[in-house]
């Protein structure tokens, strides 16, 4: 699993994400791995994501080989989007729907966390999109780091790239899914 975080405080945005990946009980730290990053930017977006590893890769595939401009400065820009590159991702990339699945809505198999200048957004496996006013993080860690990030938020002296880091460094200390080193990436809004 893992443990991102997006943040935003002040004029910035910070998105942050370890670099550990598991199969099982396996672990592949960034000692191992070179292509460790978790987070993928497209222009001046910068998307850090949970799932699959291969969701990461077939991500940045896509984004590269696209003619198109995606316009990813609101929620419904950002829902439509994901509403697109969903065909694609099955008929592309083989993404495969569970036949048992009960849920309503075929699922992209990845939550995904946004930041760009128009601010932070988080984007569910089921294409549900939620601008975030302050932070939020997913994976596995995701608890621990919405606990650090919360009580080291209202510190002045404390930037958006700052409490990223405290949240993910939380969650690599009490999840056995995720590690460190992380990767943080800044983003001035708008």
């Amino acid at each position: 699993m893992t443990t991102i975080v997006a943040v935003r405080k002040g004029k910035q945005a910070a998105i942050a994400g370890d670099t550990l990946t598991t199969y099982g009980s396996q672990l592949e730290s960034s000692t191992y791995i070179k292509n460790h990053k978790k987070i993928v930017r497209y222009k001046n977006n910068f998307f850090a994501l949970t799932g699959w590893s291969a969701s990461q890769t077939v991500l940045e595939d896509l984004l590269a080989k696209s003619t198109e401009e995606f316009n990813l400065s609101s929620e419904k820009d950002i829902f439509n989007w994901q509403i697109s590159i969903h065909k694609q991702l099955k008929d592309a990339y083989f993404l495969k729907a569970d036949k048992r699945d009960t849920d309503a809505f075929e699922t992209s198999r990845a939550n995904m966390l946004l930041a760009n200048p128009s601010g932070i957004y988080a984007l569910s496996e089921y294409r549900y999109v939620k601008e975030l006013s302050r932070f939020y993080s997913y994976g596995s860690g995701s608890d621990y780091a919405l606990g650090a990030m919360f009580a080291a938020y209202n510190d002045r002296k404390k930037s958006a790239a700052d409490i990223a880091k405290i949240g993910v460094k939380a969650g690599a200390e009490f999840d056995d899914s995720s590690g460190l080193p992380m990767n943080c990436f800044t983003v001035k809004l708008k």
